[in-house]
């Protein structure tokens, strides 16, 4: 009989940052580092969405590391950073916290477009939101159509007693790192 395995190290990466490019990059590069050390991540997070393709490519990526990544809401999970949030294989979330959902938003600065670009536009949005709904059902059962419906009903918002009855998380639990350990902080400076 094989003795069990001892746990592995934790690395905490706290993020309250935007998902844009350079945070997201900050982030992929501290998820990289800490299982190129074969810790595991405990990521305690909160933040306002962003970018849908970098929120969709880290949550992606966070599934395919070889180590146990815990996610836990210390504030706001607002938009495409469920979809990173969600990745985690064990969720938690602060009392206060909240989770919310809308669809997916556009931004032209000074463009014209013509009728073929924007039903590109169009098909471009359906799209990604389509995509968001099914990595966000996938990473945490909820179904798809749950998903969508919480997606296009305008900005629906969930409490943390909310999402754990949706099984979005699995315990409403207060963050708290122990004393001595290694934090990577990333934000928006």
């Amino acid at each position: 009989m094989q003795p069990p395995t001892p746990p592995r190290p934790i690395q905490y990466i706290v993020f309250t940052a935007d998902v844009q490019t350079v945070q997201a990059g900050k982030l992929r590069a501290a998820l990289t580092q800490a299982a190129n050390a074969r810790n595991d991540i405990y990521l305690v997070i909160s933040s306002g969405g962003g970018n849908v393709n970098e929120g969709l490519s880290l949550g992606a990526y966070m599934k395919t590391l070889p180590i146990q990544i815990t996610t836990h809401n210390i504030g706001q999970i607002d938009s495409i950073a469920g979809v990173i949030f969600a990745a985690g294989s064990r969720r938690y979330a602060n009392t206060a916290a909240s989770f919310m959902f809308h669809g997916v938003t556009m931004h032209y600065e000074k463009i014209d477009l013509i009728e073929s670009q924007l039903e590109e536009q169009y098909k471009q949005i359906v799209r990604l939101r389509g995509s968001i709904a099914i990595a966000f059902a996938n990473y945490t059962g909820l179904g798809v159509t749950d998903v969508q419906a919480l997606m296009v009903s305008g900005a629906a918002i969930l409490s943390a007693q909310e999402a754990l009855g949706k099984a979005i998380i699995h315990e409403v639990r207060d963050a708290a790192i122990p004393l001595g350990s290694q934090i990577i902080a990333i934000g928006n400076a």
